[in-house]
C-alpha cells in the first residue's frame, strides 16, 4: 500500500473543498478567463505554468501545489469576481500568489523532527481498513487512487499529466475527481476504524 496513499487518506481536513473544486465552479472560471472555451482552456494552462514558474523562481520547495491553492482560492471567489473584478483576470491570479508565498515567509519553520509513529496496532488497523475501502472502489477508481500519490516534485507533475492524459481529462478534473475519492474512502476508513474503538468509548 503506497505511504502517500495512506498520509493522505489519514488527513482530518483538506484545504480542497467540493464547492471550490466542483465543476460548475470551474466552468464558470473558464467563462471569466475567455467567452471562447477553447482559448480560455489555453489561458487557463499558461497561468498555471506561470504560476509554477513564479513560486519555483522564490525558492518554494512545492511550486506546482502553491500554485493549485493559488489556483483554488481564485476558484471558490468566482462568483464574486464575475460580479465584481475588472481588470485582466492573470493579475488576480498573480496577486494572490503573491499573498501564499507572504504567508510562506511569514511562517516559522517548524523543527525538522520526525512525528511520533502510531501504536503498531494502528497503523495495521487503519491498513487493513484501507484495503477494505479500497476493495469497494471499481478497479479503475482503486488503480488512480494508489497511482495518484506513486511519486513527488518532478516526477508528480508528469505521472498527473499522464492519468489525466489516459483518462482524456483535464489536470483539474482529475483532482476533482481524485478528492472525490478521497473523500470517500476517508469516510469508509473512518467508519472502519470506529469498530476497534472501546464500547465505552463509543456514544
Amino acid at each position: 500500500m503506497s505511504n502517500r496513499l495512506v498520509r493522505s487518506i489519514g488527513k482530518q481536513t483538506s484545504p480542497l473543498t467540493s464547492e471550490s473544486l466542483s465543476q460548475e465552479a470551474f466552468d464558470k472560471l473558464l467563462a471569466w478567463l475567455d467567452p471562447d472555451r477553447d482559448k480560455a482552456g489555453e489561458k487557463y494552462s499558461q497561468i498555471q505554468f506561470r504560476l509554477i514558474k513564479i513560486f519555483a523562481c522564490q525558492g518554494c520547495c512545492e511550486p506546482e501545489d502553491l500554485a493549485d491553492e493559488t489556483l483554488d482560492v481564485v476558484i471558490r471567489k468566482i462568483d464574486w469576481l464575475t460580479e465584481n473584478y475588472e481588470g485582466d483576470p492573470a493579475s488576480y491570479f498573480f496577486g494572490v500568489a503573491k499573498k501564499k508565498h507572504l504567508e510562506q515567509r511569514r511562517r516559522k519553520p517548524l523543527p525538522n523532527l520526525p512525528p511520533p509513529d502510531p501504536p503498531p496496532e494502528e497503523i495495521d488497523q487503519a491498513s487493513e481498513c484501507l484495503d477494505n475501502c479500497l476493495e469497494k472502489l471499481t478497479a479503475e477508481d482503486r488503480k488512480l487512487a494508489v497511482r495518484y500519490h506513486e511519486e513527488s516534485k518532478g516526477a508528480k507533475i508528469r505521472l498527473r499529466k499522464q492519468l489525466a492524459a489516459e483518462l482524456g481529462v483535464s489536470i483539474n478534473a482529475l483532482r476533482i475527481r481524485v478528492h472525490h475519492l478521497h473523500s470517500d474512502l476517508r469516510e469508509c476508513v473512518d467508519s472502519c476504524m470506529r469498530k476497534f474503538l472501546p464500547s465505552e468509548t463509543i456514544s
